[in-house]
């Protein structure tokens, strides 16, 4: 069997993802790279590399529907005639990308609004939504696979784990045999990944607990007899449970700033954000930092060390505050 190739690709403001490329029988490619021509001209050379065409392509995995993972797939579905293969929830994503996509951003905004983000940082969001939009494109999945479920790529017999949490999307493809999984972006060797609130997938009258079900996907991960993880963006892992170890542990670390927040008041998610982060970071990346604090204060909620109020401002939804358990 031959060792999978790393391909990595341009990522504009980011810095690159990988595509993985197995050689065998089909020949296959797990994650594609954004749909943009840079990223296009490198996958070919990648390929080229390795000695194949992207023509010669004959399947295409996505292991979540983030535009740097599935941007490709319908390009190279359409130049080669690959079949494109997902998890059942990113294949759902991919056949309603553009309407997925509005949607994600309608409540995004939403949800930024009723944490504490000002409107003109608001206003300066559009620019990130038009990324999105250009580096997407939406693709079909002829094979849409369940959890649990097994595919052939690349000589290999690869299981399906959904591992929600990053994206709502998420999937590994585990060899079981090589103790090897394709992980996308669950697990990083060098950064701690972001858990994106997005709608739910059904209504459950709270905001979608994206943390609380991404460390809980971590748990069960530390947990599979694995020797390598090869992952979407950077190094492979070669000790998972450490590093998983390692994440839990960071999280506790962060909780523990925000209880400290929280001890000089109540304050937004926002207003927290503006104390764990440069000013810079926090208006460039709104989004992202609501995310990152939500997700902490929904682990706090749990433990019962902070309560959430929500005050109305005249809005649909109000404004909520946090604040310490047992203070006002």
């Amino acid at each position: 069997m031959h060792d999978p190739v790393r391909i990595p690709l341009p990522l504009p403001h980011i810095g690159s993802v990988n595509a993985w490329l197995l050689p065998g029988d089909p020949l296959t490619l797990i994650d594609t790279g954004p749909c943009d021509d840079a990223a296009l001209t490198a996958l070919e050379a990648g390929l080229r590399r390795a000695g194949v065409r992207l023509e010669d392509l004959e399947l295409v995995l996505v292991t979540h529907h983030h535009l740097d993972h599935s941007g490709l797939a319908a390009t190279i579905a359409a130049r080669s005639g690959a079949r494109i293969a997902a998890y059942e929830r990113a294949a759902a994503y991919g056949a309603h990308a553009e309407e997925r996509g509005e949607a994600d951003r309608r409540f995004s905004l939403a949800l930024m609004r009723h944490h504490g983000v000002p409107e003109t940082v608001l206003a300066d969001t559009e620019a990130f939504w038009e990324f999105l939009r250009l580096q997407s494109d939406p693709y079909t999945a002829e094979v849409v696979l369940a959890d649990a479920e097994h595919i052939r790529a690349g000589g290999r017999d690869l299981r399906v784990v959904a591992r929600p949490g990053h994206s709502t999307t998420d999937a590994l493809f585990v060899d079981d045999r090589e103790r090897v999984a394709f992980v996308g972006d669950h697990l990083l060797a060098k950064i701690s990944s972001n858990t994106e609130i997005y709608p739910a997938l059904e209504p459950t009258g709270s905001r979608p607990r994206a943390r609380v079900e991404y460390l809980e996907s971590l748990r069960q991960t530390a947990a599979m007899p694995l020797r390598r993880l090869h992952t979407g963006h950077g190094d492979d892992i070669t000790d998972h449970v450490a590093l998983v170890a390692q994440r839990l542990a960071d999280h506790e670390r962060r909780c523990e700033r925000i209880v400290a927040v929280l001890g000089a008041g109540e304050t937004t998610a926002y207003g927290i954000a503006a104390d764990l982060w440069p000013e810079k970071t926090i208006l460039e990346q709104p989004l992202l930092v609501v995310w990152e604090v939500l997700g902490h204060l929904d682990l706090l909620l749990d433990a019962g060390r902070v309560h959430e109020q929500v005050t109305e401002d005249g809005s649909t939804y109000g404004v909520a505050s946090f604040a310490l358990a047992g203070t006002h």
